[in-house]
């Protein structure tokens, strides 16, 4: 007789992770994994989210979990600021563009036209930077897109690919905070705002719960026996906050750090934090499930280093992480440092170490070049964006983080969390590079009633997730170099 697992889809911007577990009353146990990367789909100069590819990568992935075990249910969750726009027959009107397409490079300037950061942080809760999705609605008005003349309903990126495989639409709470188009607290859609940009009512249907089934597999989809008919379970649809419900004892004295292609990092709060110092730190308010709140922010992470990596493979076909990160080891002392959340690191770009060395020279620093150089710049400048936004945060809420808790994929890299545990003087405990599979598995088993509270979600997290940690080795390098950024104002508003 067959095992039973679960099956969670964790769709991030370069790569798409399948994951089967079984569950035993306790534990979560992985048992059979897919992985494939993916990319931006690149078409007449324009980057599209590739659909076909995460398609036919779920497809694979299930099929080959088929062979051997009983499927019980799927799960999907998605990087944020994607979506697609269905018309009255219910069909895809367009290829959804990529977050980091650059027709949102003078949104900006268009959103002014209507409020002010400050008024958008006040009606959000949220920073307005050019990538999140509801700027890209703004285009699509601009353009006179058919996704604004012709659309009938908005749905998220995890729950656009629900519908493709079910027929039933959704758009889950999450993955909408992530967006930018609910109000501060998470309870609705920012009606008043799409009125004012322009962008039609009749788009948005009423948001559902993470946690809830969704429909079954339609038998269109795979001709394999134990396919067609599964059910999928809505979860969390954004990656970081599925990844925030496998972390065993997250609370208020821990700060996070999800490691993937952005990083995103902050703390849970009691409820939304909307003033003018978290406004001008950059800090946004997530809603997550069971009616939580963070107040993080997400910059550029392992996207920066991905592109230098591509640049580099031309010469060293066969660099991998740990190539990268034997380079940082025996680089020499570095001087330069950028400011990862600049906007040029935001999106798509031709020659990602030219940006580096000219973002060096613009800023009055000596420039990097070669990969020992340009990994030392980019992995002390990660350490050190962490380490200051953590003193953010502390000054925001009035809390001291006692420990930096760090999930997903990034969590492999021994390196770059033992940078972070030096340069912000406190410890880093690494989670499951699997996290936001984890957290998607998690809550399959609450939507299909296998654990029935939040708090039993709790303690099969605590019983799933194995946990390392990393003291601080302080040193006067670090903080030297943190008394540097600080003086400088290098960070200033991330």
């Amino acid at each position: 007789m067959k095992e039973s697992v679960y099956v969670a889809a964790d769709i991030g911007a370069t790569g798409i992770k399948l994951v089967a577990a079984g569950w035993d009353g306790r534990e979560l146990k992985v048992r059979d994994t897919y992985s494939v990367r993916h990319y931006p789909l690149v078409k007449d100069g324009r980057d599209y989210v590739d659909i076909e590819t995460m398609l036919r990568a779920i497809r694979e992935g299930l099929e080959r979990f088929a062979e051997r075990f009983q499927l019980i249910s799927l799960g999907i969750d998605t990087f944020g600021n994607g979506y697609g726009v269905l018309d009255k027959a219910g069909r895809l009107l367009l290829l959804p563009h990529h977050y980091r397409d650059r027709r949102i490079d003078g949104i900006m300037d268009h959103l002014h036209e209507h409020y002010s950061d400050w008024e958008m942080y006040c009606e959000m809760g949220n920073v307005p930077i050019k990538t999140r999705g509801l700027l890209h609605l703004l285009q699509d008005v601009l353009e006179a897109s058919p996704n604004i003349e012709e659309g009938e309903r908005l749905l998220p990126l995890p729950n656009l690919l629900e519908y493709l495989l079910t027929g039933e639409m959704c758009a889950e709470r999450t993955i909408a905070s992530v967006l930018y188009m609910l109000e501060k607290d998470g309870q609705d859609w920012n009606r008043k705002v799409f009125r004012e940009l322009g962008i039609p009512d009749r788009l948005f249907m009423l948001l559902c719960e993470p946690g809830e089934a969704r429909g079954r597999i339609k038998s269109s989809f795979s001709t394999v026996e134990g396919i067609a008919g599964l059910p999928v379970i809505t979860v969390a649809g954004h990656d970081t906050e599925a990844a925030l419900l496998a972390i065993p004892d997250l609370n208020e004295n821990k700060a996070f750090v999800s490691m993937g292609t952005s990083f995103v990092l902050g703390a849970r709060v009691k409820e939304p934090v909307v003033n003018e110092s978290s406004f001008q730190s950059g800090f946004k308010n997530m809603r997550g499930a069971f009616q939580t709140y963070s107040l993080c922010k997400d910059v550029p992470g392992f996207w920066i280093l991905e592109r230098c990596m591509e640049r580099w493979r031309q010469d060293i076909p066969d660099l991998n992480y740990e190539m990268v990160c034997e380079a940082v080891k025996s680089a020499p002392q570095n001087f330069s440092f950028i400011n990862v959340s600049d906007d040029r690191f935001r999106v798509s770009e031709t020659d990602i170490l030219k940006t580096i060395s000219d973002y060096c020279r613009e800023t009055g620093q000596p420039e990097v070049s070669g990969m020992q150089q340009v990994a030392r710049c980019l992995f002390e400048s990660y350490a050190l964006c962490v380490a200051w936004n953590i003193g953010e945060l502390e000054r925001i809420t009035g809390k001291h983080y006692e420990q930096i808790v760090a999930l997903n994929g990034g969590v492999q890299n021994k390196l770059l969390l033992q940078m972070f545990a030096d340069a912000a003087g406190i410890s880093v405990v690494a989670g499951s590079p699997w996290a936001s599979a984890c957290g998607n598995l998690l809550l399959q088993l609450y939507g299909t009633k296998a654990i029935g509270t939040k708090e039993e979600l709790e303690r099969a997290a605590f019983a799933s997730c194995r946990l390392e940690t990393y003291e601080s080795r302080r040193s006067l390098y670090w903080q030297d170099r943190m008394k540097h950024i600080t003086k400088s104002g290098f960070f200033g508003r991330l």
